[in-house]
């Protein structure tokens, strides 16, 4: 086995947080199917929350609604987070991609002079080459019983200093993707932005604990683009167009048509 990248040093980095619960504990490996599959079974197993599980490749990197998560190996950011929020009920569960999306947003902006936006619900978009284009996505996943959340599953992927090449369901990743240091015309550190993500993280899951979370949903819809303008949203085996009107707590899209009908839209992929 090849040795690791050497400029994710975890014992460095775990003597530099200084955080609650978001990377109590650090695991990195150099290639996985998906990081997301490795802490769902540490969350089977038992293992504490703030676990935080790293790698270099994903060979099964996942994305919202079944896509695949595609990235250079040494050149990205890829994490899972184990969180047991069981004092959140289940249906306000959207509040952990909230969070997670705000989070990411704000360590982008503490490594690199930049300004993060998000496109509904929780893609990470920043201006690279005169456009808005994707550098980072989030998935969660969720398991509950007895109407309680026993864990959620937080994956995180970022473009870090490389921007992805080839194509997805015939679209071109150069086109449509971009990565933190193209936007910000300078190298990032991967390990000074780890370490901004964890602490934000942190931060924002003790917002949320504490019960601030429309102070959140403020902060998140804040970070939105295309609210109030024409869109069109992808949805399984068909389209909607019309205005973006709003969000609503849960994270639902308000969405007008021309006919004046407002849809709510819980999950779709926005055009830009």
């Amino acid at each position: 086995m090849s040795p690791l990248p050497e400029d994710l040093d975890l014992i460095t980095i775990r003597r530099r947080l200084d955080t609650r619960v978001i990377g109590a504990v650090l695991m990195r490996y150099e290639r996985v199917a998906s990081t997301n599959d490795i802490a769902r079974e540490r969350a089977r197993a038992g293992y504490p929350e703030g676990l935080v599980v790293l790698a270099e490749e994903q060979s099964a990197g996942r994305g919202r609604l079944g896509r695949s998560w595609v990235s250079a190996y040494g050149d990205a950011l890829l994490l899972s987070i184990l969180l047991r929020p069981v004092w959140l009920p289940p249906g306000e569960a959207f509040s952990l991609t909230m969070m997670a999306g705000v989070a990411l947003c704000e360590a982008v902006e503490r490594v690199a002079p930049i300004r993060a936006q998000l496109k509904w619900p929780n893609d990470l978009l920043l201006f690279a080459d005169g456009e808005w284009r994707k550098s980072a996505g989030i998935l969660t996943e969720v398991s509950v019983a007895s109407d309680i959340i026993e864990w959620a599953i937080v994956g995180i992927g970022v473009n870090v200093n490389q921007t992805p090449v080839g194509a997805i369901n015939g679209r071109s990743l150069q086109q449509m993707a971009t990565c933190i240091s193209a936007a910000a015309g300078q190298p990032i550190s991967r390990a000074a932005l780890l370490e901004a993500l964890l602490t934000t993280l942190d931060e924002r899951y003790a917002q949320l604990q504490s019960g601030e979370r429309g102070l959140l949903f403020n902060d998140w819809r804040a970070r939105l683009i295309r609210l109030g303008e024409p869109v069109t949203v992808a949805l399984p085996g068909s389209e909607l167009r019309g205005i973006a009107e709003d969000v609503a707590p849960d994270g639902t899209l308000l969405l007008r048509d021309a006919d004046g009908v407002l849809h709510m839209v819980h999950t779709g992929d926005v055009g830009f």
